[in-house]
């Protein structure tokens, strides 16, 4: 190899590198990305989602149906804890919480197989 290539093999080894690292410093040392996820919901006094039962599904029990919102968060804003235990507190977002929404079900956004409660 000539001079040239090997500065443009180690030039691009390196930004290689940097890009690398970058990416993993941003995601698993920052945690900066988004948590998309589905919080409990009172149908009772909100619009809440909700997987409707379908026909023949046995497995399926009506009286058992979970209505839920969903929530979109920053996972750094995310306490770390074992959701097996019963200590963990729920998501929710925060007064003044930037990058935080909790969205109810409306019929412009519900998406296939899901239904509103209200």
């Amino acid at each position: 190899m000539d001079k040239k290539t090997k500065v443009l093999f180690i030039v691009l080894i390196l930004l290689l590198v940097v890009s690398i690292g970058a990416t993993f410093y941003r995601y698993m040392i920052q945690k900066d990305y988004l948590i998309f996820a589905h919080i409990k919901c009172n149908p009772r006094s909100e619009s809440c989602f909700y997987l409707p039962c379908t026909e023949g599904d046995s497995t399926c029990d009506s009286t058992a149906i979970e209505y839920y919102k969903k929530i979109t968060k920053k996972a750094f804003n995310i306490e770390m804890c074992n959701t097996a235990d019963e200590g963990c507190n729920p998501l929710v977002c925060k007064n003044g919480e930037k990058d935080c929404e909790i969205t109810t079900c409306s019929v412009d956004n519900v998406e296939e197989g899901e239904s509103c409660s209200k």
